[in-house]
């Protein structure tokens, strides 16, 4: 599809034109369900998180800006999306295993503690990193991809995603004061 042909959509989602909705999301659809599924590996979980993306980029086609390509606003959407269930995902299984620690007794309430706010840090460290550094180390860290792969989905050259990674990690290092994160 011509970026014309693709505009020419966009604008009619944007005056509730719903059909058109299809013809544009059509040439992202497979590389969309793979980057999903790659990041959560349940086909279901991504069947829901398709679906939910999809939800969210019709919602918020008024908000898409045209100084942005459509496909890296659309995978950011998706990105976002997953990382949210991840997130909640990793709470749960944390969760889990905290209850099975603290059933056989052998929690250490000091260590969950520290283990817990360290957490807390990254987690609040990661989301003020400029949204590319942001990016790419989420990606990498939840998403498991290469940065070959991560090259490709942002569509950076891959010394650009690798520069980001590093700046990513030494500014969760200064803003969490650790050097061994």
């Amino acid at each position: 599809m011509s970026a014309t042909q693709e505009q020419n959509l966009i604008e009619r989602c944007r005056n509730g034109d719903s059909p058109a909705f299809g013809p544009l999301i059509q040439p992202y659809r497979r590389q969309l369900f793979s980057y999903l599924f790659k990041l959560c590996g349940d086909k279901t979980q991504t069947d829901d998180l398709f679906q939910e993306t999809l939800i969210k980029t019709w919602r918020g086609i008024k908000k898409y800006s045209e100084q942005q390509k459509f496909s890296s606003w659309l995978f950011t959407i998706a990105h976002n999306t997953a990382m949210d269930v991840l997130r909640k995902r990793k709470r749960n299984i944390l969760k889990l295993e905290i209850d099975a620690e603290n059933l056989h007794g052998g929690s250490d309430p000091h260590k969950e503690f520290i283990s817990n706010e360290t957490n807390k840090m990254i987690e609040s460290a990661i989301e003020i990193l400029p949204v590319k550094q942001k990016n790419v180390l989420l990606l990498r860290l939840y998403g498991d991809m290469s940065f070959k792969e991560i090259s490709r989905l942002t569509d950076e050259p891959i010394n650009t995603v690798l520069s980001h990674m590093h700046y990513a990690v030494k500014k969760i290092r200064k803003i969490i004061g650790k050097k061994d994160v």
